[in-house]
């Protein structure tokens, strides 16, 4: 069966209420609505997993703007101390930071 519109079913919904829907009728009342409660099913789940999808990116994306932000407090700790090279902006520190954030559970 094709999916159901509204005007249809209000149609045999109305019929029903004056009393008299063939048995074929109700058949295709009940299918049709069964189908839009099927469909409602299926976006109900979508908007679950968009949801949960989301929610995955935003903490992503708090992770990384932490890291960031401590990237940025290194470099402002070595400007504030003239530092152009070496100091708190070595590699080793840049990566410490960026993993602190990045990756929480390897740290010890």
């Amino acid at each position: 069966m094709t999916q159901p519109t509204m005007d249809p079913l209000r149609n045999l919904a109305d019929r029903a209420e004056r009393g008299g829907l063939t048995g074929d009728e109700a058949a295709r009342l009940r299918d049709g609505i069964g189908q839009l409660y099927a469909e409602i099913d299926t976006l109900r789940a979508v908007c679950e997993s968009n949801k949960r999808a989301y929610v995955g990116a935003m903490k992503h994306a708090w992770e990384v703007e932490a890291a960031l932000n401590a990237v940025r407090a290194l470099a402002d700790d070595a400007d504030r101390q003239g530092i152009t090279s070496g100091g708190p902006f070595t590699v080793a520190a840049v990566r410490a930071a960026l993993d602190a954030h990045t990756n929480p559970k390897d740290q010890t």
